[in-house]
């Protein structure tokens, strides 16, 4: 920034933050199968390439499927790179140290603490994990106990309550049973050589049979060095780590059959030995990368088992009702199909994405209650395509009446109240969709504030980012696919430019249920700093690029340029208004609204080239504000 230079932007997050990550090359919701790190790829195929699995089961699984950066306050910045799949989580604490660890993922789900850095107290508390420790997940498998039936028979740390031990157990074979209430019994048809106790953990306490002990010790081809040898396929207090339960025989629906299931916790794994397997899949990694990432993101559905989202290309119009904006799902055929029914307006701003189509919500500003005002609301309604009902069901408003203001007071102080209302416009969903980035006017200026997406309820607690003096005005905010950045138009230089800054998170209190984080916003960037107007910023799903309207040749134009400010190139060249670019899924494609026809109309152009491919809509109405991917 030049002359005028805004303050540190600060923020208190009064939820936990699950927050994002990867490189460029991959992305939540572009290239997700592609490793966010080096260091990653190499030790999946180490054991998991095609030149050495053969017939065995996966120690990680086929590939990588989501990947980001969460919070973990012992990082650079508060956020660490960590990647999922079936059976666990690579994750990357430190980077220049180059060390690749697996979270204790299962410990979390038994304890119900997910930790948020090196520190026991460092964590954050929530309901133990109910998804099945085998087999199916829940809705398709209820026989099976989940992690939760196993907190009481679980060695973990504990700041309550000493930590539990089993007794030794060695030469004898395993015959209890552990059913999904949580309760034991004895199945002695069951107590195979196989399963006879032949290790006991000192450090944590507890047995572990032959199957499992031979499995965690074998032997067989891997690559080392770009070569394939043979040599110990894991290490197992790398990979699995201390067994933090006993043995137990279960029952779990596997498939379409219901099978006696030996299972074993582990700190970061679940093993299993069904017997009736083939070979090589009789002793398997449990799921706990997917086990794990349904208990800390149930609203982003199951991405190892389904499609990307496929979102439609949603605007605005007044087609219908000749005055105010109303959201309209394109057909492509030079009309769209009416999704919102009120008495003012409704403008779409981005998605809430999930792998589960029935979670899937559009987060819009709308004066449907409070005509004088804008504010913010998710409706998954629409995002499920079946158009919004007359009682708005699906709808949350997300902009309150009472809400938290920090003012200018000190973070550590009490947070006053208010009850005035006001405009609150231009929210966009962490790609995690757990946060949102929102312009509100509750200091009397279009300011920059984070807040919570509210899991149940229509209340969100907002947080300003800017306290810039003079007053700017802010608009247009996104995140980078990875969630470390956020990128936002304002004219704090005298006019409309494009901003980056680096997202920097630690803990300022820290309590039983509740998580408070202090975050900064460092390395704020001008990208654009140009003398004209640069306006409508949006940034490509794989981050690689920012699309953007600018005046700077006389008349509102659509540029792209890579995600760092370089390469500025204009796609359009006409005497009309073109504005408010936003991206196809695959980053190939822009729609924007343009007024070339004598009305505002929605277009696709090549984001190479700018050619356009197609005009969207035909019609004498003012078609504008189209939304496909933030």
């Amino acid at each position: 920034m030049s002359n005028v230079r805004p303050k540190i932007i600060t923020l208190i997050l009064i939820t936990l933050v699950l927050a994002l990550a990867t490189p460029a090359a991959a992305a939540p919701f572009a290239n997700r199968g592609e490793f966010a790190d080096p260091r990653f790829a190499a030790i999946w195929t180490r054991t998991d390439s095609e030149a050495v699995r053969g017939g065995r089961t996966w120690y990680w699984g086929p590939g990588p499927w989501f990947d980001y950066a969460e919070f973990y306050t012992d990082s650079p910045n508060g956020l660490r790179t960590v990647q999922y799949f079936d059976k666990a989580r690579m994750e990357i604490n430190n980077p220049t140290d180059g060390v690749v660890t697996n979270g204790l993922l299962v410990v979390e789900m038994v304890s119900g603490r997910v930790q948020l850095g090196d520190l026991p107290f460092h964590s954050r508390q929530r309901n133990c994990s109910d998804v099945p420790v085998a087999g199916n997940p829940r809705n398709a498998n209820p026989i099976a106990p989940g992690y939760c039936q196993f907190i009481n028979r679980a060695t973990f740390p504990d700041l309550y309550r000493p930590p539990y031990r089993d007794p030794v157990r060695l030469k004898e074979r395993v015959s209890t049973t552990i059913d999904a209430g949580g309760n034991l019994g004895e199945r002695p048809d069951l107590a195979r050589p196989e399963t006879t106790i032949v290790q006991y953990s000192t450090v944590t306490g507890h047995n572990i049979p032959q199957i499992f002990w031979d499995f965690m010790n074998q032997r067989g081809r891997v690559v080392e060095n770009g070569r394939v040898v043979t040599g110990p396929i894991v290490d197992w207090l790398f990979a699995i780590g201390y067994p933090i339960t006993d043995p137990y025989w279960t029952r779990a629906v596997v498939g379409n059959a219901e099978r006696d299931v030996l299972v074993q916790l582990f700190e970061r794994r679940v093993l299993t030995y069904t017997p009736d397997n083939p070979a090589g899949y009789q002793v398997e990694m449990g799921n706990a990368g997917q086990h794990y990432f349904q208990w800390r993101y149930p609203h982003l559905g199951m991405p190892w088992a389904a499609p990307d989202p496929a979102m439609p290309l949603i605007y605005a119009s007044n087609i219908d009702t000749g005055s105010h904006w109303e959201l309209y799902r394109a057909n492509f055929n030079g009309s769209g199909w009416r999704l919102t029914f009120n008495d003012a307006e409704t403008v779409a701003y981005s998605w809430l994405r999930s792998w589960d189509p029935a979670q899937q919500m559009l987060a819009v500003d709308s004066r449907r209650a409070q005509s004088a005002y804008r504010q913010v609301y998710l409706l998954n309604s629409i995002a499920a395509g079946i158009g919004e009902t007359a009682a708005g069901a699906g709808t949350i408003r997300v902009s309150a009446v009472d809400f938290r203001d920090e003012r200018e007071q000190p973070p550590e102080q009490v947070i006053e109240f208010s009850t005035k209302i006001v405009n609150e416009f231009n929210p966009m969903v962490s790609p995690d969709g757990t946060q949102l980035l929102v312009i509100s006017e509750r200091t009397g200026r279009p300011d920059l504030n984070l807040w919570a997406v509210p899991p149940a309820s229509s209340l969100a607690i907002a947080v300003r980012l800017t306290r810039d003096l003079p007053a700017c005005r802010y608009e247009t905010p996104a995140w980078s696919p990875d969630g470390r950045m956020i990128y936002w138009v304002s004219d704090c230089d005298g006019n409309f430019e494009i901003y980056r800054a680096e997202l920097h998170y630690r803990p300022l209190v820290m309590r039983q249920t509740t998580v408070r984080l202090f975050a900064e916003l460092v390395n704020i960037r001008n990208l654009t700093n140009h003398t004209a107007n640069d306006r409508f910023a949006r940034v490509s799903p794989d981050g690689r690029q920012i699309a953007f309207a600018s005046d700077r040749d006389g008349n509102w134009e659509i540029y792209v340029m890579n995600a760092d400010g370089s390469n500025v190139r204009r796609l359009t060249n006409h005497a009309a208004t073109d504005d408010s670019p936003t991206w196809s899924p695959d980053s190939s494609r822009l729609a924007f609204a343009s007024d070339r026809d004598g009305d505002f109309e929605i277009y696709i152009l090549t984001a190479s080239d700018g050619a356009i491919t197609q005009q969207v809509t035909q019609n004498t109405a003012q078609d504008r504000w189209p939304l496909w991917t933030p």
